[in-house]
């Protein structure tokens, strides 16, 4: 949200912009609270106040993920109040996979008044191909591609020496189906498996809030268990997530999450220069290829070990990852993708925006 508002008018596209901050945490995201609502009908009635006073004809906005009823029921009132203000419809699909959602799992009357609310946007902006087909079931105008982007922290520290550890990271949301417990088993099977009581141990950093307390306390209790393998670092700023980037050798995201897309924290390792290995998963099957990072089988210990293993025997080259980043994954060229894909929707834009 910060590169739309501060990067699209550099780019020629003209934006008023409504912040849409419902959650208190990564914890509340995408729950229905009776405050939100008051939230809701506020940022509605200020996004219609920026249609009729600066004369936007565009609402760009950033549907629900799939699996969260209390956002997907935002989307709905939103959509009721705000749409018919405007002539044009932007939907950019962050979090893919409701178009399957709505297919597989939703009830009838969910199914038909989301379709109805989010059908013919123009343009829908996806974060790769892979995720073409999802935002294609609401019957877009046309879809537009556009890869995530991060900033660039500027030239990356050389990889630490591999001396008695091998530091391997997860960096995000400490969700199960985020990879966390997978990568945790991956690191113990690997360690269990070394070749030589001589190789360097595997060592997992955690850094990142949790979901829930039962998660908390899990991770807790590994790490007790494993004080030397598994090491917590909470919640982590914009500088600690840097310095912990560096430190580490390689980034680990076994990711199934069900809203994942392309994730900013595999770019923030490119940045740095970090391998990747992950899942072969949505938008991370085109975003990590064999040149920066390694794919494996979502939540297989054993594949993510063996991947690992692979990483500590025959690492990915250095300066590899970091070149991917400055060709495809900056801040700069996200802002131009995305100005572009916006510019047949002009003139200005205006939406609510978590």
């Amino acid at each position: 949200m910060r590169t739309l508002v501060e990067d699209l008018p550099t780019e020629g596209v003209q934006l008023h912009h409504v912040n849409l901050s419902l959650s208190e945490n990564a914890r509340d995201i995408g729950r229905w609270r009776a405050r939100k609502a008051t939230r809701v009908l506020q940022a509605a009635m200020r996004a219609i106040n920026g249609r009729l006073r600066h004369r936007c004809d565009t609402l760009y906005y950033v549907p629900a993920p799939p699996g969260k009823r209390g956002a997907l029921f935002r989307d709905w009132l939103l959509m009721a109040l705000c749409r018919p203000w405007f002539p044009r419809l932007v939907l950019h699909w962050h979090a893919p996979g409701l178009g399957a959602w709505l297919s597989t799992r939703a009830t009838t009357l969910e199914r038909v008044i989301t379709r109805f609310l989010l059908s013919g946007a123009d343009p829908a902006i996806v974060l790769s191909s892979a995720l073409r087909k999802d935002a294609e079931m609401f019957g877009p105008k046309r879809v537009e591609i556009v890869p995530n982007g991060v900033d660039d922290p500027g030239p990356p520290r050389g990889r630490p020496p591999v001396e008695s550890e091998f530091r391997v990271l997860f960096l995000g949301l400490c969700h199960e189906q985020k990879g966390v417990f997978a990568a945790a088993g991956a690191v113990l099977a690997a360690n269990r498996s070394r070749r030589r009581e001589a190789s360097p141990l595997f060592v997992l950093e955690v850094a990142g809030p949790s979901p829930d307390e039962a998660t908390s306390a899990r991770l807790r209790a590994l790490a007790r268990e494993h004080p030397g393998e598994i090491r917590l670092h909470g919640e982590v700023g914009p500088l600690q997530r840097q310095e912990i980037l560096d430190h580490c050798h390689v980034l680990c995201l076994p990711t199934k999450y069900e809203a994942e897309g392309m994730p900013l924290v595999v770019l923030e390792a490119f940045a740095r220069d970090r391998p990747v290995i992950t899942s072969d998963w949505r938008a991370l099957r085109e975003t990590v290829t064999p040149e920066v990072g390694r794919l494996v089988q979502s939540g297989s210990e054993n594949a993510i070990a063996a991947a690992l293993q692979s990483e500590l025997e025959t690492p990915i080259a250095p300066g590899e990852p970091r070149r991917r980043f400055l060709q495809l994954h900056s801040r700069a060229l996200h802002a131009r993708a995305l100005a572009k894909a916006l510019r047949g929707t002009e003139p200005p834009a205006v939406g609510p925006t978590k």
